[in-house]
């Protein structure tokens, strides 16, 4: 299973999603016999990809947030 395939939520795996869609679409029966998987296999290499991307750059987000957050106490405390 992958996730919800909106196009607002996969910007980097847009052709690939298009592409499953398409061969869906022509393949209505096939598509049960395997004949969109390499399609899909393509969508889910895209998705994974994408996944480490977004993990990498919300985690250097939360490494900002975190050290703002860290300085907001220090100064908490030594004006305490």
């Amino acid at each position: 299973m992958h996730p919800t395939l909106a196009p607002h939520l996969h910007p980097m795996c847009q052709e690939a999603i298009q592409d499953l869609k398409m061969c869906h679409k022509q393949r209505s029966f096939a598509k049960f016999l395997g004949a969109c998987n390499d399609v899909k296999a393509a969508l889910d290499k895209c998705l994974s990809d994408e996944y480490l991307v977004r993990r990498e750059i919300n985690a250097a987000k939360a490494k900002k947030e975190k050290e703002r957050l860290r300085r907001t106490l220090q100064e908490e405390k030594e004006y305490s």
